[in-house]
C-alpha cells in the first residue's frame, strides 16, 4: 500500500483525497476520505467509518459533487449525525467486486488493501462493529457483496436503489447501454457461464444457506418509482434474506433512480447506518 498523492483540506467539509495502490489493481485506486468536523480539534478522538460506494456514472467526488459531503457535514457539525469518516474509493466500470477476465480484483482490493489502509492513514475505531459499507445503484450492489464476501469486515451493508437483481440476460439489456460493456467485462458474455452466477446475490446466498447468519445486517431503500424495477427485486432480495435467517430492513418510498430522489433520502439513509455503529471508547 503506497501513499502517493493527498489533496489540501477543505474548510466545509473537509476531504482527502489519497491514491492507494493494490497488487489487486493494475494501477492506483483514488480515494476520497471525508473527516468528520471534530477530526483535527479532538487528536485523541477516534472514528467509526462508512464506506460509500458511487453508482454507474459516479466516481470518487460523488458525493462531494452533488452536493451530499456538505450535507453530512452540516448534520455531523449540528449533532444531528454521529461523526464519522465517510471513504469512497473510484470503482468506475468494476461493479465494486473481482471482474471475470482477472485484470481487476476489486473485491479483493477492498477488504485487503482498502481496509487495513485507511486504519492505519486515519483515526479510526478499527473494528468490524464500527465500520459499514453503503452505496448507490451498482455501489448498492458492490455494498451487499462486499457484505457477503467479507462478513468479518462490516456490521451494517446499505444500498440505495442497490442493483440486487437477479443476473440475467433480461437484467443485462434493462441497462443504460453505456454501462452494458462494463457489466459483460466484470460479469463475463453469458448468463449460461459461471461467472455471472458467481456474482449473482440470490445465487450467493442459497449456494451457503448459513451466509444470511454471518453476514453483516443489510439495509435496502428504494423509490417505488425506479426504472429499473429495483423496489420490486430489493423485496425479494430482502425476503430471501429474512427467509435464510439475515438480517435485513427494507424501506420503499416514493422516488425514481435519480439523484433527485437519492439526495433528498442521503442525510436519514445515512443516519439509519450510523446508529448502527459502535462507537465506544471512541475518545479513548
Amino acid at each position: 500500500m503506497l501513499l502517493v498523492a493527498s489533496a489540501g483540506a477543505q474548510a466545509e467539509p473537509r476531504l482527502e483525497t489519497r491514491l492507494v495502490a493494490s497488487p489487486y489493481l493494475p494501477e492506483p485506486a483514488r480515494v476520497v476520505v471525508q473527516l468528520p468536523p471534530s477530526y483535527t480539534e479532538a487528536p485523541g478522538r477516534r472514528y467509526p467509518v462508512l464506506y460509500f460506494l458511487h453508482d454507474g456514472f459516479g466516481n470518487e467526488e460523488t458525493l462531494s459533487r452533488r452536493g451530499i459531503a456538505a450535507l453530512l457535514d452540516a448534520e455531523m457539525a449540528a449533532g444531528r449525525l454521529p461523526e464519522m469518516l465517510v471513504v469512497s474509493p473510484r470503482g468506475v466500470g468494476t461493479w465494486f467486486t473481482d471482474s471475470d477476465d482477472g485484470k481487476v480484483k476489486y473485491g479483493a482490493f477492498l477488504g485487503s488493501t482498502l481496509v487495513p489502509f485507511v486504519d492505519d492513514a486515519f483515526r479510526t475505531l478499527p473494528r468490524r462493529s464500527a465500520r459499514a459499507v453503503a452505496g448507490i445503484s451498482m455501489g448498492g450492489y458492490g455494498a451487499i457483496r462486499w457484505g457477503l464476501r467479507s462478513p468479518e469486515l462490516f456490521t451494517v451493508a446499505a444500498g440505495l436503489s442497490a442493483a440486487v437483481q437477479q443476473l440475467s440476460r433480461r437484467s443485462h439489456e434493462t441497462l443504460p447501454f453505456l454501462v452494458r460493456p462494463a457489466f459483460r467485462r466484470v460479469f463475463g458474455e453469458s448468463a449460461a457461464t459461471g461467472p455471472w452466477q458467481r456474482h449473482d446475490l440470490a445465487a450467493i446466498l442459497l449456494d451457503d444457506p448459513g451466509l444470511a447468519g454471518r453476514a453483516p445486517e443489510l439495509l435496502l431503500r428504494c423509490g417505488t418509482e425506479d426504472k429499473y424495477l429495483l423496489s420490486d427485486v430489493g423485496a425479494y432480495f430482502h425476503k430471501l434474506v429474512v427467509a435464510l435467517g439475515g438480517r435485513s430492513e427494507l424501506v420503499l418510498e416514493p422516488g425514481g433512480h435519480d439523484w433527485a430522489y437519492w439526495r433528498s433520502v442521503f442525510v436519514p439513509f445515512a443516519a439509519d447506518v450510523a446508529r448502527r455503529l459502535d462507537r465506544a471508547r471512541e475518545a479513548g
